[in-house]
Protein backbone atom coordinates (compact mmCIF):
# COMPACT_ATOMS: atom_id res chain seq x y z
CA UNK A 1 0.00 0.00 0.00
CA UNK A 2 2.58 2.44 0.55
CA UNK A 3 2.92 3.09 -3.64
CA UNK A 4 -0.29 4.94 -3.21
CA UNK A 5 2.19 7.69 -1.91
CA UNK A 6 4.90 7.44 -4.64
CA UNK A 7 1.87 7.21 -7.18
CA UNK A 8 0.59 10.05 -6.08
CA UNK A 9 3.98 12.08 -6.01
CA UNK A 10 4.60 10.53 -9.75
CA UNK A 11 0.99 11.57 -10.89
CA UNK A 12 1.65 14.95 -9.65
CA UNK A 13 5.36 16.05 -11.02
CA UNK A 14 4.64 14.27 -14.80
CA UNK A 15 1.06 16.23 -14.76
CA UNK A 16 2.73 19.15 -13.84
CA UNK A 17 5.04 18.82 -16.13
CA UNK A 18 3.26 17.49 -19.53
CA UNK A 19 0.74 20.60 -18.90
CA UNK A 20 3.59 22.86 -18.49
CA UNK A 21 4.97 21.77 -21.91
CA UNK A 22 1.58 21.76 -23.28
CA UNK A 23 1.43 18.15 -23.90
CA UNK A 24 -2.24 16.40 -24.97
CA UNK A 25 -1.32 12.95 -23.98
CA UNK A 26 1.38 11.01 -21.99
CA UNK A 27 2.07 7.58 -22.99
CA UNK A 28 4.82 5.83 -20.32
CA UNK A 29 7.19 6.83 -17.74
CA UNK A 30 9.75 5.48 -17.09
CA UNK A 31 11.05 4.79 -13.82
CA UNK A 32 14.37 3.73 -12.08
CA UNK A 33 13.36 2.02 -8.69
CA UNK A 34 16.39 0.75 -6.11
CA UNK A 35 15.82 -2.74 -5.63
CA UNK A 36 15.72 -1.66 -1.50
CA UNK A 37 12.46 0.35 -2.40
CA UNK A 38 10.40 -2.43 -2.48
CA UNK A 39 7.76 -0.89 -4.46
CA UNK A 40 5.88 -2.82 -7.13
CA UNK A 41 5.36 -1.22 -10.64
CA UNK A 42 2.43 -3.03 -11.49
CA UNK A 43 0.83 -1.78 -8.33
CA UNK A 44 1.88 1.95 -9.41
CA UNK A 45 0.57 1.49 -12.76
CA UNK A 46 -2.53 0.28 -11.13
CA UNK A 47 -2.93 3.10 -9.23
CA UNK A 48 -2.05 5.05 -12.00
CA UNK A 49 -4.80 4.25 -13.99
CA UNK A 50 -7.78 5.39 -11.33
CA UNK A 51 -5.97 8.87 -10.74
CA UNK A 52 -5.03 9.57 -14.55
CA UNK A 53 -9.11 9.14 -15.48
CA UNK A 54 -10.29 11.82 -17.28
CA UNK A 55 -6.50 13.39 -17.96
CA UNK A 56 -3.70 13.64 -19.93
CA UNK A 57 -2.36 10.60 -18.44
CA UNK A 58 -5.29 8.60 -18.85
CA UNK A 59 -3.86 4.55 -20.00
CA UNK A 60 -0.47 5.89 -19.32
CA UNK A 61 2.08 2.42 -19.16
CA UNK A 62 4.50 2.30 -16.80
CA UNK A 63 7.70 1.03 -17.84
CA UNK A 64 10.24 0.21 -14.68
CA UNK A 65 14.00 -0.51 -14.53
CA UNK A 66 14.76 -2.24 -11.05
CA UNK A 67 18.39 -0.65 -9.85
CA UNK A 68 20.27 -3.65 -7.81
CA UNK A 69 22.41 -2.61 -4.72
CA UNK A 70 26.05 -2.93 -4.90
CA UNK A 71 27.85 -4.63 -2.42
CA UNK A 72 32.40 -3.11 -2.86
CA UNK A 73 35.13 -5.11 -1.46
CA UNK A 74 37.11 -2.62 0.65
CA UNK A 75 40.53 -4.66 0.06
CA UNK A 76 40.51 -5.39 -3.44
CA UNK A 77 38.11 -2.75 -4.58
CA UNK A 78 35.68 -5.37 -7.01
CA UNK A 79 32.07 -4.51 -7.10
CA UNK A 80 29.56 -7.00 -7.20
CA UNK A 81 25.47 -7.23 -7.11
CA UNK A 82 23.72 -8.01 -3.82
CA UNK A 83 22.50 -10.99 -5.42
CA UNK A 84 26.07 -12.36 -5.90
CA UNK A 85 27.12 -11.63 -2.34
CA UNK A 86 27.66 -14.38 -0.65
CA UNK A 87 29.72 -13.67 2.70
CA UNK A 88 32.61 -13.32 1.19
CA UNK A 89 33.93 -11.19 -2.07
CA UNK A 90 34.78 -13.35 -5.32
CA UNK A 91 37.14 -12.37 -6.39
CA UNK A 92 39.88 -12.45 -3.54
CA UNK A 93 37.36 -14.35 -0.71
CA UNK A 94 37.51 -11.03 1.71
CA UNK A 95 34.95 -10.50 4.37
CA UNK A 96 35.36 -6.76 4.12
CA UNK A 97 32.61 -6.20 2.26
CA UNK A 98 30.14 -2.50 2.24
CA UNK A 99 27.04 -3.17 0.77
CA UNK A 100 25.93 0.19 -0.77
CA UNK A 101 21.85 0.03 -0.60
CA UNK A 102 20.31 1.51 -3.92
CA UNK A 103 17.40 3.13 -2.85
CA UNK A 104 16.51 5.41 -5.67
CA UNK A 105 13.82 6.33 -7.16
CA UNK A 106 13.69 8.43 -10.20
CA UNK A 107 11.27 9.43 -12.82
CA UNK A 108 14.02 9.07 -15.89
CA UNK A 109 11.51 10.10 -18.64
CA UNK A 110 8.23 10.17 -20.36
CA UNK A 111 6.96 9.46 -23.87
CA UNK A 112 4.14 12.07 -24.92
CA UNK A 113 2.20 12.47 -28.04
Amino acid sequence: MHELAVTEYVFNLVKKQADAAGVSHVDKIHLLIGDQCDYVPEIIEEYLQVMSEGTSLEGVKVDATVKESMVKCLDCGSEFTRHEFKDVCPKCGSENLKLNRCTDFIVKNIEVS
